[in-house]
């Protein structure tokens, strides 16, 4: 879901939430232009499926590589367009220098990646290991915002796919139904001060992902907003623990 989209669906925002909006939005822009100045440009390549259809997807690796990389998928929040894929990819950035591949997918249709086209992940996964020299194992799945929200909704359709899921925020619906989870890890963070109110849905939350068998490392970040620096020895730490 577009983040004016979750704004709209919540009646009672932050007094701050359109000045936080604003933020959002050149945080966008300042993420771009700075992929752009450093240089770090993917490998665009064009997937082809096994019906025919085309997705195109982002690649980047470490520059250095001693081994084959470990892989992660970065869902982008919004449409999961391409601008949308570069902007945030701070995130992926941050693996990208601990010795993780990121892959991007760009939503075919401009609708964002949901449960609908779900299905489509695993081929992927399959396309880019036969392409790549890649460590063998599952992979990350990995996203912001709503991209953190369709990274989870991704995982719950085929938890035994994925080695895990980074959700920083992310939300699931409580009024759907999940299958068994099968012991997937969950790292979801939120911040104490979201404007669309998801910190406050955590506890509930936590409570059905745990009931459905994941192992869920949840936590609200004292002081933030919806978009939010991460303690990354913290999340290092708990990385390493899925290896």
């Amino acid at each position: 879901m577009a983040f004016d989209a979750i704004l709209r669906a919540n009646s009672r925002p932050y007094p701050n939430a359109a000045t936080d909006m604003k933020i959002l939005q050149n945080l966008s822009i300042f993420w771009a232009i700075l992929l752009a100045s450093t240089g770090l440009w993917a490998a665009e390549e064009f997937l082809v499926l096994a019906d025919g259809a085309e997705v195109k997807v982002l690649f980047f690796e470490p520059q250095e590589l001693l081994e084959a990389p470990p892989l992660a998928l970065l869902i982008a929040g919004g449409s999961s367009g391409e601008f949308m894929a570069r902007a945030q990819f701070w995130l992926g950035k941050e693996l990208l220098n601990r010795g993780w591949a990121i892959a991007v997918p760009i939503s075919p249709d401009g609708n964002g990646f949901s449960a609908d086209n779900s299905a489509l992940f695993p081929e992927l996964i399959t396309l880019l290991h036969a392409s790549h020299a890649l460590k063998a194992g599952k992979p990350l799945l990995l996203g912001i915002s709503s991209g953190g929200s369709a990274a989870l909704t991704i995982a719950a359709q085929n938890p035994a796919a994925y080695l895990g899921v980074v959700a920083t925020p992310g939300r699931i619906d409580l009024d759907s139904s999940l299958g068994s989870l099968n012991s997937l890890p969950i790292y979801l963070r939120i911040g104490e001060q979201d404007i669309f109110r998801w910190n406050r849905g955590i506890d509930a939350m936590v409570e059905v992902l745990q009931l459905s068998g994941a192992r869920v490392d949840a936590a609200i970040v004292p002081g933030a907003r919806h978009i939010f620096k991460l303690d990354w020895d913290n999340l290092e730490s708990w990385l390493t623990k899925l290896q």
